[in-house]
This record gives structure tokens, sequence and C-alpha cells, in this order.
């Protein structure tokens, strides 16, 4: 857990520096009450996060779970560094990585855990596909007319319950 928390950290840290440009343009309030941290210090600590994060997992979890955060790491750093989140594949990337840290967590617990991922499986896929289907509308909706936005944004909200509600299920799998 605290490998996936300090890994994502640093992720978000990344995200908000390379996304500010877009950001003050998308959501400009949201924006400015964010307030990201100076740039300078900013990059260091999201650079000491995603070190103690990467060993961390070294020390405390099995190698090749170890190296799949390795792997979880370089791609959320490549998301936000080379701005891979664009067209249909970022939004399945983005996806992917939204769940990626739970899937990481089930396969540190493997031995515990394997029979009720394997009963989460299908809920996993069928959330990791309407997630994408989200992404991939939502990056549509400033390209379209307003009455269509309206209708978008009112989906994204029908998305957003049911992931909750798929999320809440989780616990009788």
């Amino acid at each position: 857990i605290a490998t996936t928390a300090l890994i994502v950290a640093g992720g978000s840290l990344f995200n908000s520096f390379y996304d500010l440009e877009r950001d003050l343009i998308e959501r400009p309030w949201q924006t400015l009450l964010e307030r990201p941290v100076a740039r300078k210090y900013g990059m260091q600590l999201a650079f000491s996060f995603y070190a103690a994060g990467l060993i961390t997992s070294l020390l405390s979890l099995e190698l090749a779970v170890a190296l799949c955060y390795w792997l979880f790491a370089l791609v959320v750093f490549l998301y936000s560094h080379k701005r891979m989140g664009f067209g249909v594949a970022g939004a399945l990337l983005a996806s992917l990585l939204a769940f990626g840290p739970l899937l990481l967590l089930a396969g540190a617990l493997h031995p515990g855990s394997w029979p009720g991922f394997l009963r989460g499986l299908p809920l996993a896929l069928a959330m990791i596909a309407l997630e994408w289907r989200r992404q991939w509308e939502r990056r549509q909706i400033p390209h379209r007319s307003e009455p269509q936005r309206i209708q978008l944004k009112r989906q994204q909200w029908i998305y957003k319950l049911l992931l909750a509600l798929a999320l809440g299920l989780i616990p009788w799998i």
C-alpha cells in the first residue's frame, strides 16, 4: 500500500506540472485553486516520492511484483511526461493506470487474494471498460456544441455513479 501511495503521489505531482498550461485553459478556476507546488521543489518532491516507492517495493515485495511496480511507475511517468493521454489509446491508458494499483495490490497479496481476484476480475474488466468510455467521452466535451456538452456532462455523472456502485459491490464478491 505504501509503494502504491508513493508512486501515485509522485505521478500526481508530475501530471500537475505537465498539464498546468492545458488545465489553465480547460478548468481555470479549479487549477487556480489547486495552486501547484513551485516547479523546482515539486519536481524534487515527486522524484522523492518515486524513489521512496520504488525502494519500498524492493524491500517489501517479491521481486516479480516489485518489477511490476517499477513498470507501473515508468508508465505513470511517461503518461505525464510524454503526453501519452491523447486519443483512444490515451483514454485506455488512463483507465488502466486508474485501476493498475488495485491489480498490483492484488498481485502483492497473491496467496490470500488469488481466488477473490479471479472472482472480481469480470467486474474489474467491466469497470476498466466503463472508465475507458468515460475518459474518451470526457475528452470530447470541449469539441462539442453546447447541447452535446450538457448531455455528455450528464453521462459523465452516470458513469461515475455506475463506477461507485461497482466499487460498492467489491466486498460481496
